[in-house]
């Protein structure tokens, strides 16, 4: 009798260990940079728009998503190494083939240079947030005179301060902090129009990672299936996303 009560309790363990890691394999983890809380909350449209489109089509998967908020420069590590199985979000930049693969895009983004409005014609100290050892950003700079900075705050910091001339980064993202967090920078800072590079927008995967390779195939799978729902556009006008973020027609076929 209490062999059969061992047996019978060992069968019930194994069921709930085979049951806790299919939930496990039922959950996308996405590194994220140190405010994604906030960008939720304060409404980045793109940032929270894409966030809940992926949410909202992986569920119809069956799949959770779990954000692992880190430096942004530690969220690439993590991915590059398999610690994570993607990173939110990602832009095509040059050099980032080196090392990931992209989801099919879920949007489109512009980036650029800020200034600071009395050094409007220098360009001698260029300063960029740091992303990894390949990924490069703006190509209209000269990049081996990049001055690399933790975080788009510190980075707007020292252009309000005039210790930098540009900061290249996404110009959606450089407008949404200068209207929250950053807002009393805003009157001495501006954005340079005259150097801007599109970029489609994406969810980064290590290229030689399986783990992460199978991710990716799900968040593709389940990118088609959100458009096809008609769950992106409800998303990203709900959030207010600009037109020009939004992927095109050709994009969405």
């Amino acid at each position: 009798m209490i062999r059969r009560t061992l047996i019978l309790f060992c069968i019930f363990c194994c069921n709930i260990g085979l049951l806790n890691a299919s939930e496990k394999d039922k959950t996308i983890t996405f590194a994220v940079g140190h405010d994604h809380e906030k960008m939720l909350q304060e409404n980045y449209p793109i940032y929270r728009a894409s966030w809940q489109f992926l949410n909202q089509s992986l569920a119809k998967l069956g799949y959770e998503v779990d954000a692992i908020v880190l430096p942004w420069a530690r969220a690439n590590y993590y991915t590059q190494s398999g610690k994570a199985d993607g990173l939110f979000l990602a832009a095509n930049l040059p050099g980032r083939e080196q090392w990931a693969v992209l989801s099919n895009p879920i949007g489109m983004g512009a980036f650029g240079a800020f200034y600071h409005k009395d050094r409007k014609d220098e360009e001698n100290v260029i300063a960029s947030v740091r992303l990894g050892v390949h990924d490069k950003i703006l190509t209209g700079y000269h990049t081996y005179e990049l001055l690399e900075v933790a975080t788009a705050q510190q980075g707007f910091k020292l252009l309000y301060n005039q210790k930098i001339d540009r900061l290249i980064m996404s110009q959606s993202y450089g407008k949404y902090l200068l209207s929250t967090e950053l807002v009393e920078f805003k009157n001495k800072i501006s954005f340079d129009s005259d150097v801007i590079e599109k970029r489609s927008i994406h969810i980064a995967f290590a290229k030689d990672i399986p783990k992460s390779l199978n991710a990716r195939g799900v968040v593709n799978k389940a990118i088609d299936l959100g458009i096809n729902d008609g769950i992106y556009h409800k998303v990203m006008t709900k959030n207010k996303v600009p037109k020009s973020m939004f992927l095109s027609s050709l994009d969405q076929k």
